[in-house]
């Protein structure tokens, strides 16, 4: 690939500064994959952009700063495991806090290698949270693969349960599920399903 032919792929003219250029093609990406999160069907559609731009600025000689984030993020991004035994509120607050401080660590990074880490790693921990509330016999709920869910509703029914003396997974019947749990559950089922058979 010449220089000419990296650009192209970028979008980014030789004439202006490619870093500056190359920082606003991740920031637009990484705002994309940050508002479908969520989205683990769309991961390898974000692994061959990240690829791409890595390849372009190879051949545009374009050096990612090593800093002082990298190691820590590292350190501290070794693929978390979910416990999968605790209560159903105590899981989705544990996969929030892991969710939140990946999202940090995805902010701030800009290498696209590093950037491919992160989701990576983040992917197997969406696989084990999915995986757990697949376990659950759920009756048919209509839920998009699409869907978005406000955690916030999530958490608030969750809690209602948990007072109601409904604490684990199995403690649910199909009966008493409130309908956004149920979507969700079934949005969830529906993502891991999906992932089972790719």
């Amino acid at each position: 690939m010449s220089p000419q032919e990296a650009a192209a792929l970028l979008n980014i003219d030789l004439q202006e500064d490619l870093e500056e250029q190359i920082e606003q093609v991740i920031f637009e990406l990484k705002q994309k994959i940050y508002r479908q999160l969520d989205q683990l069907l769309l991961y390898p559609k974000w692994f061959k952009e990240l690829d791409k731009i890595e390849r372009a600025a190879q051949v545009l000689a374009i050096k990612w700063c090593p800093s002082a984030q990298h190691s820590t993020t590292l350190q501290s991004s070794k693929i978390e495991v979910i416990d999968t035994h605790l209560p159903m509120l105590a899981l989705f607050n544990q996969y929030q806090v892991l969710r939140n401080a990946m999202a940090l660590q995805f902010q701030r990074a800009l290498d696209p290698q590093f950037l491919a880490t992160i989701l990576k790693e983040w992917s197997e921990v969406q696989k084990q949270y999915l995986a757990y509330w697949s376990k659950l016999e759920l009756t048919l709920v209509e839920s998009q693969l699409t869907a978005q869910f406000d955690p916030q509703v999530i958490f608030l029914t969750l809690q209602e349960l948990k007072e109601k003396g409904v604490v684990y997974l199995q403690d649910l019947k199909n009966t008493e599920i409130p309908k956004q749990l149920q979507a969700y559950i079934s949005w969830a089922q529906k993502l891991w399903s999906r992932l089972q058979a790719n």
